[in-house]
């Protein structure tokens, strides 16, 4: 998988959550397709109340090209939810393709990274935009950033779910992901009949990049988000997403969701 996909597969990630409270559970399972050609498999799992998360997701890819890895993924998150946003607490990445290898750690209090380590270590590019500390400050991990809360008590699914921009933070780069309204419609997969709010997607970089290599995605206009709200509580998070790549297409299609019913295991690690 290439770097400029990482937050796509990020934005999935972000599906889960544990409590303490009343919770209720999500979980579902996703092809991954470029092209119409099927590419990988995806599994989440986690559970969500009004007071804290825990989320887990993991990744299958088979390479059909020398643009396309072959490879695995697993990303976990923690954290908990105060006045309708995510605080992450702890989040962990372990990725081996054929194209890149990544084992992220992040230790996180009141919004601030407090220590973090990624492997391999990388030299920085000539051209790379540095980080510094206060990069870290204020943001949310890429698991953290799936979750879409409505305060109030109004409906869910509106625009006003889009209405967000979350600064992130990978563990080697922070960006923006800003969602504006595109429109409403139903969504019926295995576990889940209802509406969906859609998204346009914009990708911002701010540091720890190299402006050459993320231009193509920072200038890409064609990206959406499906988000399906999670049953008891006032989250949304993503079902579906869509972004148009240098090879065609790239789609992240749900084939079972369970949002606020009894969850299934869906990792495709087994």
């Amino acid at each position: 998988m290439s770097r400029s996909t990482l937050p796509v597969a990020a934005a999935l990630a972000g599906l889960i959550a544990l409590p303490a409270a009343a919770e209720e559970r999500v979980s579902g399972r996703y092809e991954i397709l470029i092209g119409g050609l099927q590419v990988g498999v995806a599994g989440f799992e986690g559970r969500l109340s009004d007071e804290a998360y825990q989320a887990s997701v993991s990744l299958r890819l088979s390479g059909v090209s020398r643009v396309i890895a072959s490879g695995r993924g697993a990303a976990s998150a923690s954290g908990r939810i105060a006045s309708g946003r995510a605080v992450p607490a702890a989040y962990q990445l372990n990725l081996t393709t054929t194209q890149q290898n990544d084992a992220i750690r992040m230790a996180m209090a009141g919004g601030s990274v407090r220590s973090h380590s990624a492997e391999p270590q990388r030299p920085d590019a000539p051209d790379q935009v540095p980080l510094t500390a206060a990069h870290r400050q204020g943001v949310l991990d890429p698991l953290s950033a799936g979750f879409f809360f409505v305060p109030g008590s109004g409906p869910l699914v509106s625009a006003e779910a889009c209405a967000k921009t979350f600064p992130v933070f990978d563990g080697r780069q922070r960006y923006d992901l800003s969602f504006s309204y595109a429109r409403t419609e139903p969504l019926k997969v295995a576990g889940y009949d209802g509406p969906a709010v859609v998204c346009n997607a914009r990708y911002r970089p701010i540091a720890g990049h190299r402006p050459a290599v993320t231009a193509p995605m920072e200038a890409n206009r064609d990206m959406q988000i499906w988000l399906a709200p999670v049953a008891g509580t006032r989250a949304l998070v993503p079902a579906r997403i869509a972004i148009r790549t240098p090879v065609g297409m790239a789609q992240i299609e749900p084939t079972r969701l369970d949002l606020g019913a009894p969850a299934t295991t869906a990792s495709v690690r087994e």
